[in-house]
C-alpha cells in the first residue's frame, strides 16, 4: 500500500475545499426550496379549509373563520390578515353587505377563500433568491359551492355557529 506524501495530503484538502462549498450550497438550496414548497402547500390548505368552513358555518361568523384556520396552519408569519373569506352570487360577484338577511342571503351561491400577502424568508446564505432571501408566495384561491351556510332548517332560527 502506497502512502501519501505530505504534499499530496495538502492537495486533497484543497480539492475538498473547492468542491465542498458547492455540495453544501446544493444541500442548503434543496432544504430551503423544500421549506418554500411546504409553505405553499400549507397556504393552499388554509384556503381549502377556510372555504370548507365558510360553506357550513353561519355567514355572521365569516370573520372568525380566518382565525380558526390560521391556528391550525404551522406557518410562521401567516396571520388572519393573509386570509379572506367572501360570499359570491351566481355570477361570481362578491356580496359585500346584507348577506345575513333575505333576500341577499338566498343569493349566496359560492364561497371564496383567498390567501394573499404571504412570503417565506429563506436561509440568509441564500439571499440571492428573491429580495434578501424573501420569496413572496403567489395568491391562492379556493371557491366552493355554498351548502347550508349554517342554516340547520329553513323554518328554524337555529344556526351552526363557528367560534
Amino acid at each position: 500500500m502506497k502512502r501519501l506524501s505530505g504534499r499530496n495530503k495538502g492537495l486533497a484538502i484543497i480539492e475538498f475545499t473547492l468542491v465542498s462549498w458547492l455540495v453544501f450550497l446544493l444541500i442548503f438550496i434543496i432544504l430551503a426550496l423544500g421549506a418554500y414548497i411546504f409553505s405553499l402547500q400549507m397556504v393552499s390548505e388554509a384556503t381549502r379549509k377556510a372555504a370548507r368552513l365558510a360553506t357550513v358555518c353561519y355567514v355572521a361568523d365569516r370573520d372568525n373563520i380566518a382565525g380558526m384556520v390560521v391556528g391550525d396552519i404551522p406557518l410562521i408569519g401567516f396571520t388572519n390578515t393573509n386570509l379572506e373569506v367572501a360570499y359570491l352570487d351566481i355570477d361570481g360577484n362578491e356580496i359585500t353587505s346584507g348577506y345575513e338577511t333575505d333576500p341577499v342571503f338566498s343569493t349566496i351561491k359560492f364561497v371564496r377563500a383567498r390567501a394573499t400577502g404571504y412570503g417565506v424568508q429563506l436561509i440568509g446564505d441564500l439571499s440571492f433568491f428573491g429580495t434578501g432571501g424573501y420569496l413572496t408566495a403567489p395568491s391562492f384561491e379556493t371557491i366552493l359551492p355554498a351548502e347550508s351556510l349554517g342554516v340547520v332548517r329553513a323554518d328554524s332560527e337555529t344556526r351552526n355557529r363557528c367560534p
